[in-house]
């Protein structure tokens, strides 16, 4: 069995696919994904910008020149 691995999800993300994409593409559990997010979030591996324009809930917004991958 493959054991899931932040650096996977980290690159997902950073395409802007959403935790739930995320999931099925990796084949694991929607709150896993988020929970990994959420860690990488706290511990400084990736930034989310303060900004208003998107709605999604990403480590990094595709495209945003706030964001940095």
């Amino acid at each position: 069995m493959n054991r899931p691995r932040l650096a996977d999800v980290l690159r997902e993300t950073a395409t802007g696919a959403t935790p739930q994409t995320v999931a099925a593409r990796l084949g694991l559990d929607p709150g896993l994904v988020e929970a990994m997010v959420d860690h990488a979030q706290r511990v400084g591996l990736v930034w989310t910008p303060t900004c208003t324009s998107c709605t999604a809930s990403l480590p990094t917004c595709a495209g945003c020149p706030l964001s940095r991958g």
